[in-house]
């Protein structure tokens, strides 16, 4: 292959259970040249190769899963042997969905208990999480929580603000809510007296 290709596979997370697709680039369009891999990041999104509303979440890897600054001049990049075949091709990631979502589990009734956070991720393929009330029940079905707590569980974002069972979890992220371990989902554990008294009067 001469210097003026370059190898690249898609690796869009909302995929992650399908083949990565490979593309060969030209370096040379319509007489201009793709110096870094800024260009041809800017290049993929004019000819529509991608949407651009994945723009803020689109980065580079090489063959191994080593993030890639878009500055580096693509010349570089082939000199150490990334891009020049199929095998070694640029990862282009689309991180179209975050992969994970972080809660914390708060116990109402034990204050000395210390609050412990825990990740669980979403791409995996035999796990189905797309509301928050499937990852309720992961959270029992794995047993981090033993059954007889199910009815005295409930969810909490940012400001206090309640989280039905029926939001879906990649909006919460999108929001920030579950992001990352300091944003992380409240889940309150052991109903207060005042939700109980509510519960039974209706």
């Amino acid at each position: 292959m001469t210097q003026n290709e370059l190898w690249l596979t898609y690796h869009q997370a909302s995929r992650c259970n399908r083949p990565a697709t490979a593309q060969l680039i030209e370096l040379e369009f319509q007489n201009h040249r793709l110096l870094d891999l800024e260009d041809v990041l800017e290049h993929l999104f004019r000819q529509g190769f991608i949407e651009a509303k994945h723009r803020p979440v689109s980065f580079w890897e090489n063959h191994e899963g080593h993030r890639v600054h878009s500055g580096q001049l693509v010349e570089e990049v082939l000199k150490n042997g990334v891009g020049k075949c199929p095998q070694s091709a640029l990862r282009l990631v689309i991180a179209d969905v975050l992969p994970a979502v972080w809660f914390g589990y708060h116990y109402l009734h034990k204050h000395a208990v210390p609050v412990v956070t825990q990740r669980v991720r979403l791409d995996v393929p035999e796990t189905k999480l797309e509301l928050v009330a499937q990852l309720t029940n992961h959270i029992f079905q794995s047993g981090y929580l033993p059954a007889h707590l199910r009815t005295k569980v409930y969810w909490q974002g940012s400001c206090e603000r309640r989280i039905e069972e029926h939001e879906r979890l990649q909006t919460l992220l999108e929001a920030g809510e579950g992001s990352c371990e300091s944003a992380s989902l409240h889940l309150n554990i052991g109903a207060s007296f005042s939700l109980t008294l509510r519960l039974t009067v209706l």
